[in-house]
């Protein structure tokens, strides 16, 4: 029988890679169980998990009050953990079915090895530093700080921290330390070593960990044939001079811990002044590229295109000449989705923004830096196929300026808006609708003009948890209060849709013949209750939230100084007024015409 392993997996605001990477270790091929520890997420991480996978069995999530840190919500879990060994691992990495089955082995090779990491990669395939590493001594420091490697002084002694660069061993060796991102213990060893230390919130608690099984008399093994993918700050994206600080913290805090002996004391002058130096250059360098003086990696954008991508088949290659497809509002809710779907289809995929990632080119997508209301790229021209994701008003004037030169088939995205803000009492809503209207006639008439076929979807209430200003709003309310506000019951029908289901859909229709020059209304396979709605999104938040009937003057009165605040100044008072209305559309022809097939609600 297989050896089992219990899955400890710390999260805070992990965002959609959560869900990929439980996904990514309930398909291993050796018996699993999987404790999610969750530090007060305040993004859609855990209901896309609960969504996904909340059914399973083999999922327990532990929701702490607050943000206990690293060590301790690791430890927090382990304390309900039940089998030999013990995988410690990051919300962003994913790893393969064979992963553990694989690691497994060293154990049972080598009696004495007590902990035991791998090959740690890049999205870009690149060796990820810290998977394979020295202690970092106060000697070490010293040397880093007064920049002495290489020199007579430190010669015949280690001095790196990282083994980045060097060959990479054919086979497993042993090592000072590995990265805290993948950490395979043996429950015997670690119960002779101790949990983690807990005066360390996030960053050299691996190291710390590492250093008492060496100095236990345990082996940490580092196995290069075994590779996993790691993304690498999603989870401390938001907060960096944070992670800063406690990271600066958190090496004093090592070296006082550990190096006490005289030598080691002798060189603190230098590198204590050193560490609070470099604690204020990294803080300094996080404020700069928050001014935009330089850009840093974005790590939540290539996180979202790489869930997307996680769930397509590589294309097989064709000897055919790819098509060339541009889509504009690139970065909006159906793009993140869109992209790889299209990449999938061996198609050249241009994508235009006005805040396209900072890596550039990604996983075969070429990004262009445009904004298409007063800059046109020039890669739109003679394009096979535009598919239009930034507000359908824009598409006129684009196809306007390309003329003949323009693609000669586009898709365009509006919304059911255009009837159910027809007779809003706000004009901002009334000039919407009739802008959405006029674009929609000025688009048949140009695909008549320059023999462009186009297709017009209308989507109803988009969601795509943690990026959309609907479902979002709703369930970051109810899990900071705990109930939410309704009007007369809240009745009124909806049939949310999944972005993803709209990304599919405009995949499918650029060769369907039956979708030419029409407008369809796409809406969810679910109608539900606006209070329904809100009820299951409280489930999936794992609490049934509190209704609260108030009246109709008080809630919009609260919506009024809620959209004060930046973060929520797209609400109005006027869906106050809507929710006991009915917004419901016919998909049948969309079903009929390119089998538009969308999912349940929230995973129903």
């Amino acid at each position: 029988m297989k050896q089992s392993v219990s899955v400890v997996i710390v999260n805070f605001n992990g965002g959609p890679l959560l869900a990929e990477c439980v996904l990514s270790v309930l398909e291993s091929t050796v018996p699993v169980e999987v404790f999610v520890s969750d530090n007060a997420s305040k993004d859609a991480s855990l209901i896309e998990l609960r969504m996904l996978h909340g059914n399973d069995p083999r999922l327990t999530i532990i929701e702490n009050p607050n943000n206990l840190g690293f060590a301790k919500a690791n430890n927090r879990a382990f304390r309900q953990t039940r089998s030999s060994f013990v995988l410690f691992l990051n919300p962003d990495c994913i790893i393969k079915p064979t992963t553990l089955e694989q690691m497994l082995r060293l154990f049972d090779e080598d009696p004495s090895v007590g902990m035991a990491g791998c090959m740690i990669r890049n999205p870009d395939g690149s060796e990820q530093p810290g998977c394979r590493r020295n202690i970092p001594t106060p000697w070490r420091t010293f040397v880093q700080i007064l920049a002495l490697e290489g020199t007579r002084f430190a010669q015949g002694k280690a001095t790196a921290y990282l083994h980045v660069g060097l060959p990479v061993p054919e086979r497993p060796v042993t090592i000072e330390a590995i990265s805290g991102a993948f950490m395979l213990v043996r429950r015997s060893a670690l119960d002779k070593v101790g949990l983690m230390d807990e005066g360390y919130f996030m960053h050299f608690e691996d190291l710390d960990w590492c250093l008492r099984f060496k100095r236990a008399g345990w082996k940490v093994l580092f196995e290069p044939r075994v590779e996993i993918v790691h993304v690498g700050g999603v989870c401390t994206a938001s907060r960096p001079i944070s992670v800063e600080y406690h990271k600066h913290l958190g090496m004093a805090r090592f070296f006082i811990k550990f190096f006490r002996d005289f030598k080691s004391l002798r060189l603190y002058p230098i590198i204590m002044p050193g560490i609070f130096g470099r604690f204020l250059y990294r803080t300094m360098a996080h404020v700069l590229s928050n001014m935009g003086v330089f850009k840093g990696r974005a790590p939540r954008d290539l996180a979202l295109q790489m869930v997307a991508q996680l769930h397509l088949v590589h294309p097989e290659k064709s000897d055919t000449k790819p098509r060339r497809v541009v889509v504009t509002g690139a970065t909006s809710l159906i793009g993140d989705y869109l992209l790889p779907i299209l990449l999938h289809q061996n198609d050249e995929v241009h994508a235009v923004s006005r805040r396209p990632p900072d890596y550039g080119r990604s996983a075969g997508i070429f990004w262009h830096h445009a904004d298409i209301s007063s800059d046109l790229p020039e890669v739109i021209r003679g394009a096979d196929v535009l598919i239009h994701l930034a507000p359908l008003a824009g598409l006129p004037l684009i196809l306007r300026r390309l003329g003949d030169e323009g693609p000669k088939r586009v898709i365009g995205f509006g919304s059911t808006s255009l009837f159910t803000k027809a007779n809003s009492a706000l004009e901002s809503e009334r000039n919407l609708v009739k802008g959405l209207e006029d674009a929609e006639s000025q688009i048949a008439l140009l695909g008549l003009k320059h023999g462009m076929r186009w297709t017009i979807f209308r989507p109803t209430l988009v969601y795509h948890l943690g990026r959309d200003k609907n479902v979002t709003t709703i369930a970051a309310f109810i899990k900071r209060f705990g109930f939410f506000p309704l009007v007369n019951g809240a009745v009124g029908k909806r049939q949310p849709v999944h972005a993803e289901d709209l990304a599919m859909a405009a995949s499918k229709v650029i060769d369907e013949p039956a979708a030419f020059d029409k407008a369809y209304n796409l809406s969810g396979s679910e109608t539900l209750a606006y209070r329904e709605m809100v009820e299951r999104i409280g489930l999936c938040l794992g609490q049934r939230a509190l209704m609260v009937d108030i009246p109709l003057p008080l809630l919009q009165v609260i919506i009024i100084l809620a959209s004060i605040i930046p973060k929520y100044r797209h609400l109005n008072t006027e869906m106050a007024t809507r929710v006991n209305l009915d917004m419901c559309f016919d998909n049948e022809p969309a079903r009929r015409d390119f089998d538009f097939n969308p999912r349940p609600f929230m995973g129903s």
